[in-house]
């Protein structure tokens, strides 16, 4: 039974937090990470949380690895110069402050280099998971059985010798008395000891680098990159409600959103929208200028408006501002040519 580590590389089920879509994002990079040091890359390059007809959509840190490589091909480079860590806190609830230092450059095709910012990326990194729920939908830990719940194990005489081989000589008492007690046919749910996690340097220093380059990343290389993802399927959709996470799956293609003119009762519905998530009124007027531009056409202005009543949050009205500034001042500058020729 040498399968059995004393502290399995699985992590725990998570208990339901306080709901937050970004720390949602934060544990499937994580997990990301996890398969990652196991030999699979990860594809995903943006999240999209959704809640009731909000979504909230951040990259990935796979998706900040696709913007620097955007950048590269626009002669400039993010480096990440410098990383530093503390542990603080006592026993089970000690954690790790990560600090990255990152700066941007531009290289001109001969190499020569010119230092155009840099700035400081932090992250906090728990040592232990949280206590995880032990119940018959709980994962075994063990590598022979990796993924099998225990109930599972129980359905087959196999599975339930070995059972009652962890009942007797597992490391850890807690769960050593839940696999007695299921044994003797009883539906238990018991809590699990912290677990350490054994990827936790990795994971501070791949997030705090992570937090560094995303903001020295222009708002329309994100814009570019997340709408390129949505529309090739790079993207994971998680179905959420706070506190729980109900599902996961592939997200469909997409149209990008295009600017869109509002009636004035589409107006003041968009600004009255309300949630810790949804757009200023500052944010949602200058959209609202930008998308009257006489550039743009009707259907363009419908299709936008759409997206800002039923799809923009404070974060990703942010790029699709600057989304339509670019649009504005290149269709302006190519009309201008237009009429001069």
């Amino acid at each position: 039974m040498s399968e059995l580590a004393p502290h399995p590389v699985e992590p725990p089920a998570q208990p339901a937090a306080a709901w937050d879509p970004f720390q949602l994002m934060d544990r499937m990079d994580e997990e990301a990470l996890r398969r990652e040091l196991e030999g699979v890359a990860p594809t995903d390059l943006v999240y999209v949380v959704k809640e009731g007809g909000q979504e909230v959509v951040g990259l990935s840190k796979t998706g900040v690895d696709e913007c620097c490589m955007a950048l590269v091909a626009q002669g400039q480079v993010i480096r990440e110069e410098d990383l530093q860590h503390e542990v603080m806190g006592e026993g089970d609830d000690r954690e790790a402050l990560f600090k990255v230092k990152a700066a941007r450059f531009a290289v001109s095709p001969a190499g020569q280099e010119v230092r155009l910012d840099q700035v400081i990326g932090v992250k906090r990194q728990p040592l232990f998971y949280e206590p995880a729920q032990l119940d018959l939908e709980a994962r075994v830990p063990s590598k022979k059985y990796k993924g099998k719940t225990y109930r599972e194990l129980l359905a087959s005489a196999e599975g339930r010798d070995y059972l009652a081989w962890m009942a007797e000589n597992f490391n850890e008492p807690e769960i050593r008395d839940f696999v007695r007690r299921i044994l003797a046919g009883e539906e238990v749910v018991a809590q699990r000891d912290r677990q350490l996690n054994p990827h936790w340097y990795e994971a501070g220093a791949m997030k705090a680098a992570r937090n560094a380059r995303f903001r020295l990343i222009p708002g329309n290389v994100r814009a570019q990159v997340i709408a390129t993802a949505r529309q090739s399927g790079q993207t994971r959709v998680l179905d959420a409600q706070p506190g729980a996470m109900r599902g996961v799956s592939k997200a469909t293609p997409e149209q990008i959103p295009t600017p869109a003119a509002a009636a004035p009762a589409e107006r003041a519905e968009a600004v009255s929208r309300i949630g810790p998530y949804a757009p200023t009124e500052k944010q949602v007027a200058f959209y609202q200028r930008l998308a009257e531009s006489p550039v743009f056409t009707e259907e363009e202005r419908r299709r936008a408006l759409e997206w800002l009543t039923t799809k923009a949050t404070r974060q990703t009205i942010k790029d699709q501002i600057d989304w339509l500034k670019r649009q504005v001042e290149t269709r302006r500058a190519k009309r201008a040519d237009e009429s001069a020729a």
